[in-house]
């Protein structure tokens, strides 16, 4: 018998879009076996993609207090289309109690990254705020028959920070964007050259350090810095721009994919200088489309980009500065496009699914 997996609705309704979004997106789009999304009251743009399987969505777009407002429906929808479930196998979207999932039914976990465990000072929340759900992460691959991890150097760090069974692990990594059926679309009022920024900003992600050695960078004076997702500029990040003299030089826009690709076409590179990574997809979306990366020398990233990136100390300012300068310096040339286009190649989608499939299929 074929079981129907059935995906929690959680990181639809803790994002809007988002890379861990995305890559589910992309496994339950191109699954054979029969599929559901316990979607409930979520704020995704992106569940359009795959219709057929949402169960009870309702949409409302994030503002302050949306998450608690959720909370209660999603619970008794949870209860419903998800814990008294039988004959299925779960696969949580995100991290969360393992006691509010089926007590039977075989449990499908994926470990997106170890920066919790690895930088637990960056995760600090205020008293009146919502419990992070990573907290769940541990009871969650406790109680998992399988876990997913997006790279080999999270399952490394999963096995040596939880103590997880290796046996219980599968490493299957994200694909890579093949841009099939996207025109690029110019984006209006940006101008080259540019560098980019794709993604959240806040806390291990190292932006502000990053844009401090941009400003620094003799070469990238004449620059724009191009912020894709991520949420607008925030109050303190707009007053670090204006002491730096670049608040002109910084946009920031929620881009739609044909002007992401028409960025990722045009930029002379990518800024990923994030203080740990699981994998890293805005690297592989740029390197298929030709685009220089400038990347932290953290384990997973250089599984992704192999020796096609230019490789620095994120916690170095004068690393990162001479990283850009690099960059800048060596441009985009076609040669390189080759390169980066060959490396990346190795990432697929569907190689990622079919390894989803193939995982439940041991699970029956």
């Amino acid at each position: 018998m074929t079981r129907p997996v059935v995906f929690t609705g959680d990181i639809f309704r803790l994002q809007a879009r988002g890379g861990v979004s995305r890559y589910f997106i992309e496994v339950m789009s191109r699954l054979t076996r029969p599929l559901e999304v316990a979607a409930g009251v979520h704020q995704s743009r992106v569940l359009g993609a795959v219709p057929q399987a949402v169960r009870a969505p309702l949409r409302i777009p994030a503002f302050v207090g949306s998450g608690r407002l959720r909370a209660l429906p999603n619970r008794l929808i949870d209860r419903l289309l998800v814990r008294g479930r039988s004959e299925v196998i779960v696969h949580p979207t995100y991290y969360r109690d393992p006691r509010d999932l089926p007590r039977s039914e075989p449990v499908v976990a994926t470990v997106f990254d170890m920066t919790h465990e690895r930088l637990p000072g960056h995760f600090t929340r205020p008293w009146w705020s919502a419990p992070d759900p990573a907290g769940h992460k541990a009871a969650l691959c406790a109680r998992a028959d399988a876990i997913v991890c997006i790279s080999e150097a999270t399952r490394r760090d999963l096995v040596e920070l939880l103590g997880v069974d290796p046996a219980k692990t599968r490493v299957i990594r994200c694909g890579a964007a093949t841009w099939d059926g996207v025109e690029a679309r110019e984006i209006p009022n940006v101008r080259a050259p540019l560098l980019l920024w794709v993604g959240e900003r806040a806390g291990y992600k190292n932006f502000d350090t990053t844009v401090r050695a941009w400003a620094a960078c003799r070469q990238a004076r004449g620059t724009m810095l191009l912020c894709i997702g991520g949420g607008p500029l925030d109050r303190n990040e707009r007053r670090m721009l204006a002491l730096l003299g670049a608040g002109d030089r910084v946009v920031q826009l929620a881009c739609p994919d044909p002007q992401l690709r028409w960025a990722y076409e045009h930029a002379a590179g990518l800024l990923y200088l994030s203080l740990w990574e699981g994998f890293g997809i805005p690297i592989a979306e740029a390197m298929t489309l030709g685009c220089p990366v400038v990347a932290s020398d953290r384990a997973a990233l250089r599984e992704v980009a192999g020796e096609s990136a230019i490789y620095v100390d994120p916690s170095s300012l004068e690393c990162i500065t001479a990283a850009i300068a690099r960059c800048l310096t060596e441009g985009r040339s076609a040669e390189g496009a080759r390169a980066l286009a060959s490396r990346v190649a190795r990432f697929s989608w569907d190689d990622c699914a079919a390894a989803h499939e193939a995982l439940y299929r041991e699970l029956e």
